[in-house]
């Protein structure tokens, strides 16, 4: 497809159920998305609907088969706050505890950056959660395509305190301990990257090569340690990742 008119629709359908709940991003009938290049205009569609506004990207490393794993962040960084507002599923927040890294200088498109040039540019990082909503009905089949364009589930990133970016650079495993008032859970993490900082090495490029220029103050997120972990709402909830240190959050939902 590049139909313009087609992909704003798209575009438009797909930012109007970030504010509903439940969420119906399922695809009407007459509008259909059938490749990457065209899941990443609408995504920049969203962000120019949204005010022209974008404040970072969720990235993974492409899969074996060439599967592109991208989302702009449209909602502002919550950032250690006391309580965390967020749509939730069941009554369930559904987070991936990640590391995130903080962009402090611009880095404007149609250049191409090595590891060097990217790792001057982001001198912070962050103990952080992806903040996941569900948007398709699951009883209805949805491509990969569509679930890109739509954003891949991310509703926001809630970022917590600054850690050590030697330490960050090296975490490619990290036990993850999370208590709530009625339950401990404990997870043996693993990046999906094997280093986190490695998604970001391709995504900077990637974006750039879109077109797309990146702003100081923009938020990475680059794969999960273990994957969506579902938790309780109206509950003081204290994650720990080992050696690298712990934050406290009650989730409140919408």
């Amino acid at each position: 497809m590049n139909n313009s008119i087609q992909l704003k629709l798209i575009a438009t359908h797909l930012l109007a159920q970030r504010g509903e709940s439940p969420a119906r991003s399922n695809f009407p009938k007459e509008l259909i998305l059938d490749s990457t290049d065209d899941a990443i205009e609408v995504q920049k569609l969203m962000i120019y609907l949204n005010d022209q506004t974008v404040y970072g990207w969720k990235c993974m490393l492409p899969l074996d088969d060439g599967t592109i794993i991208l989302a702009p962040l449209l909602h502002a960084p919550i950032e250690q706050t006391e309580s965390c507002s967020l749509y939730t599923t069941k009554n369930k927040a559904l987070i991936e505890p990640e590391i995130a890294f903080i962009l402090e200088s611009d880095l404007p498109s149609n250049k191409n950056y090595s590891n060097e040039d990217i790792d001057t540019a982001f001198t912070r990082a962050h103990l952080a959660l992806e903040l996941i909503q569900k948007r398709f009905d699951e009883s209805t089949l949805s491509t990969h395509i569509e679930k890109l364009a739509d954003g891949l589930s991310n509703q926001g990133v809630y970022v917590g305190p600054q850690i050590d970016n030697t330490k960050a650079y090296n975490a490619s495993t990290v036990n993850i301990n999370i208590k709530q008032t009625d339950a401990e859970l404990s997870f043996a993490g693993a990046h999906p990257a094997e280093l986190a900082q490695l998604p970001l090495y391709w995504a900077v490029n990637y974006l750039s090569a879109k077109g797309i220029d990146l702003k100081a103050g923009h938020v990475f997120i680059t794969g999960s340690y273990c994957g969506v972990v579902e938790l309780n709402t109206d509950q003081l909830i204290t994650i720990s990742y080992e050696g690298l240190g712990a934050f406290s959050t009650t989730f409140i939902s919408k």
